[in-house]
């Protein structure tokens, strides 16, 4: 049975500065919406990579695939990058996604937090993904 997957993705970035230096912050809402069919493959949910501050990026990688009883199981990484740029190598922290949306339409949220490991290391992003997973029905 075909699926629907849609919701958001929101990322909150902060680029900490020492005194008296203000503390930059970086801030995208985006949409989501994939089409799935058990048995194809996973379905990739867009999501542009948040940049902000000049040295500090945001990238979200996620795939949704259809599972046992029209489930929708979401697997990728979560990656802060700090340096020189915003479109810098040096990655500070990375973490697993891997959560399952039931079917039915109730919203899944998950939070996942990434903090910098470097001296001084006190950027951080947050974020928040709320997904849906409903039956799709193609317009006639």
């Amino acid at each position: 049975m075909t699926r629907r997957v849609a919701g958001v993705v929101v990322i909150d970035g902060t680029d900490d500065e020492s005194w008296p230096f203000s503390d930059e912050r970086g801030h995208l809402e985006q949409g989501v919406d994939v089409i799935l069919d058990e048995g194809q493959p996973a379905g990739i949910v867009q999501v542009p990579h948040l940049r902000w501050g000049g040295e500090c990026r945001v990238e979200v990688e996620l795939r949704a695939q259809v599972v046992q009883k029209n489930a929708v199981q979401v697997t990728g990484t979560a990656k802060l990058f700090e340096g020189t740029s915003e479109n810098t190598d040096d990655l500070e922290d990375q973490q697993q996604v891997n959560f399952t949306v039931p079917k039915g339409g109730t919203p899944t949220r998950r939070q996942i937090n990434l903090r910098s490991s470097g001296i001084g290391g006190g950027d951080h992003a947050e974020i928040y993904l709320t997904l849906t997973n409903s039956i799709y029905e193609t317009p006639d």
